[in-house]
């Protein structure tokens, strides 16, 4: 044996008597068990921290899972279970050099066999559990955070509905007692509206009642004072005037009926303007048969058609006369037969027809086919019997009407004398408010009380025009071949 290789053994020998690794470890797992089992009691408490939420964008979502720092742990947690001692090396040159360095790798492998190898592969597990249970706090806390901001958004949703709900029941629920306080104002309105027409309406007809009664009254006087002016120049002696006194009050009398029933002059011209239009095309002159007061003569010589009329009142005649309006005294029947055929351009007999009996009106339709031009026209108006307050007002009022004539008997008789009727016009309606008042519908009304509303509605108009239908009616017609 060398000298050197004497001193190395001599060196190992005297490290190893005096290192005595086995007892050095079991003291310190000696040690490591007292103290564990001295402080198992005074295990520190887990504490949880409280987030901060009132800090805006302190964190966000995935914010943890996705962690630089997680990701290292995930990459660096595991070192090698083995030592390279290849790693140890000394300074020192030659033999003492390799000594050394032997030595150490010696004790290193003891240290890591004996104690350290454990402790290390304890503690790499330990590591890898702690990485694996931070990526699963990691993965649970992320998907508790998805979980809760998904249950905060159905949440909002879910309040956020039912506070719109509530707003709208609420709005519903508003709009319908505004509705219904907006309907009873206006019920309230249309109730003292409706009162205050009545009201006005009622004293409208008492002024015009009142004013009708002016009117005849008005009428009645200048009747008599005419009729007085009248008497006192043509009665010259107290004989003439006692042979002429059941004369006069025949002609006179009718002309009282006329200005206490009849109108005002204006009112019926007025109506009569009608006619100037039927004759605007005659080419010869128009007979106005039962002229009266001559109106429609004036009317029509005003318009440029050239006119006369002929009546059997002596005081409606000198009425006329006394305007300068040419109305003669005369029968119309009489009158036609002394004219020549085809020698008029028009014949009209306004209220006239009804004074005749059946045979007078063949004779007169007879004529009129005869004595008016194949271009005039022949008119005829009078009461419209199928109008029950003309029949009852009107006919019935005069003690001269022989009967009443419907527009299709009317139509009828001229007809089957040769006349061609042209048209049959209905004139003189009753003011609206006269007439009975329909029911006003409402759309608030039930099915059945708008049917019943209907019902009485259409009963009404029908009512209407048996009881107010228009007072009179004409028929125009042209002279047959």
């Amino acid at each position: 044996m060398t000298k050197g290789s004497a001193a190395s053994k001599n060196l190992e020998d005297k490290n190893s008597s005096q290192l005595d690794i086995k007892s050095i470890m079991e003291e310190i797992r000696k040690r490591i068990s007292e103290d564990v089992e001295a402080n198992k009691d005074k295990a520190p408490a887990f504490l949880p921290i409280q987030a901060d939420l009132s800090k805006e964008g302190n964190r966000k979502a995935g914010e943890l899972l996705y962690s630089e720092e997680l990701r290292h742990l995930n990459q660096n947690y595991l070192y090698p279970s083995r030592l390279n001692l290849d790693s140890i090396k000394s300074h020192r040159p030659g033999i003492l050099g390799k000594l050394i360095v032997k030595f150490k790798r010696k004790v290193v492998s003891i240290l890591w066999q004996n104690l350290l190898q454990d402790y290390f592969n304890a503690e790499r597990e330990y590591q890898a559990n702690l990485v694996r249970f931070l990526n699963d706090v990691s993965k649970y806390v992320d998907e508790r955070d998805a979980a809760g901001f998904w249950q905060l958004v159905h949440k909002v949703d879910v309040d956020t509905s039912k506070a719109l709900e509530r707003v709208e029941q609420i709005s519903d629920s508003q709009t319908a007692e505004l509705r219904v306080t907006e309907k009873r104002i206006f019920d309230e309105i249309n109730k003292n509206i409706a009162e205050l027409s009545n009201r006005i309406g009622q004293l409208a007809a008492k002024v015009g009642s009142q004013e009708a009664e002016l009117e005849t009254l008005d009428s009645v006087a200048r009747g008599l004072e005419g009729i007085v002016n009248r008497m006192g120049k043509n009665i010259s002696s107290e004989v003439a005037s006692q042979l002429d006194s059941d004369q006069q009050a025949k002609d006179y009398s009718y002309v009282l009926l006329e200005n206490r029933f009849r109108g005002k002059e204006e009112a019926i011209a007025e109506r009569q303007k009608f006619y100037s239009g039927v004759f605007k095309n005659s080419t010869g002159t128009v007979l106005d048969i039962g002229a009266g007061r001559g109106e429609l003569v004036n009317i029509l010589n005003q318009d440029g058609i050239n006119s006369y009329g002929i009546d059997l009142d002596k005081g409606m005649i000198e009425v006329a006369n006394e305007k300068k309006i040419d109305v003669r005294f005369g029968d119309g029947l009489a009158h036609l037969r002394s004219l020549a055929d085809n020698s008029l351009g028009g014949v009209i007999a306004l209220q006239v027809v009804e004074h005749l009996t059946r045979k007078q009106l063949e004779n007169l339709f007879e004529l009129c086919r005869q004595k008016v031009t194949k271009d005039g026209k022949i008119v005829f108006e009078t009461i419209n019997p199928k109008s029950i307050l003309a029949l009852s007002s009107n006919y019935f009022r005069d003690p001269t009407h022989i009967w009443p004539l419907h527009p299709d008997t009317l139509k009828h008789s001229m007809t089957l004398a040769g006349l061609n009727v042209i048209e049959v016009k209905y004139l003189s309606p009753v003011p609206v408010e006269a007439q009975l008042q329909e029911i006003k519908y409402d759309a608030g009304m039930t099915p059945k009380w708008g049917e019943l509303v209907k019902l009485i509605n259409n009963n009404i108009v029908q009512l209407n025009e048996l009881l107010y239908g228009f007072q009179d009616y004409c028929i125009i017609a042209e002279p047959g071949e």
